[in-house]
């Protein structure tokens, strides 16, 4: 047993929705989160500042004493997985691998799509992922940067929201997909927009909750569950504004949380 908390990272509010699904699968473990609002979006960014902004937050929470990381971002998983792996003492776990399993298993017509940021798209590595676990794979990436930005500006359900994102998904339709990655965690925010974007009968598949599903397995398979003890505080940082921040979170979560701001550099 274990009873140090998990630390969550990502570019911004994204990365909330694992946390979500680590509440709902990991309800006894203690959670601290932070979103680098302040230097988001990551997607545009150099491969070398990504790792270096990534290796920042993992130092941040290494200072919560938690005894696991979680890189609840696409593109900082894509840059700077091995790396943390390699220098942190702790396991360190990221959102493409598991997010490609679940397609590769999800889908029926070996079509997948794969919507992420530019530097996600731009890296391939979800199309390497995918073809690595099955060869016949027909891969159909998207970037869709704007994406971020919604989810950011909580403009989730709104016209606006809506004309963005049938316009960016338009292609899909023809390369007849049946499988959708939603490989950036802030894209679940916008689920309902996606899902009617590209119709009912493709499946989304949200790496979060897959990533969840391997930290549970990690935690068991290390001996690191939390003790049930109910005194389970969550911590919720970020380097932006609190106020946006907290009233997608709240809202996301469905608790009553507060933020705290902090510097990271």
């Amino acid at each position: 047993m274990d009873n140090r908390p998990i630390g969550f990272m990502d570019s911004g509010v994204g990365g909330l929705t694992v946390v979500k699904s680590a509440k709902k699968l990991l309800p006894n473990e203690e959670i601290i989160f932070i979103g680098d609002e302040a230097r988001m979006p990551y997607g545009p960014r150099p491969t070398e500042e990504v790792v270096e902004f990534s290796r920042q937050m993992a130092s941040f929470l290494m200072t919560k004493n938690i005894k696991a990381l979680v890189i609840a971002c696409n593109t900082a998983t894509n840059a700077a997985l091995d790396v943390l792996q390699q220098e942190l003492p702790i396991p360190v776990i990221g959102v493409i691998k598991p997010g490609a399993i679940a397609a590769a298993q999800e889908t029926k017509n070996q079509r997948v799509g794969v919507i992420a940021t530019l530097g996600t798209i731009k890296s391939n590595a979800y199309p390497e992922a995918l073809s690595a676990i099955n060869a016949t794979l027909q891969t159909y990436p998207v970037a869709s940067q704007e994406f971020v930005e919604l989810a950011e500006a909580n403009e989730l359900h709104t016209v606006k929201s809506q004309k963005i994102i049938d316009q960016k998904l338009a292609p899909f339709k023809q390369n007849q997909i049946d499988t959708l990655i939603l490989g950036c965690t802030h894209f679940p925010l916008l689920e309902a927009g996606i899902q009617a974007a590209v119709g009912p009968n493709v499946t989304l598949v949200d790496p979060g909750v897959e990533t969840v599903r391997q930290l549970t397995e990690i935690l068991a398979e290390q001996d690191l569950q939390r003790e049930e003890d109910g005194k389970v505080v969550n911590q919720y940082y970020s380097t932006g504004s609190i106020e946006t921040f907290g009233e997608i979170a709240r809202t996301l979560l469905n608790e009553d949380l507060s933020v705290e701001k902090v510097k990271i550099d």
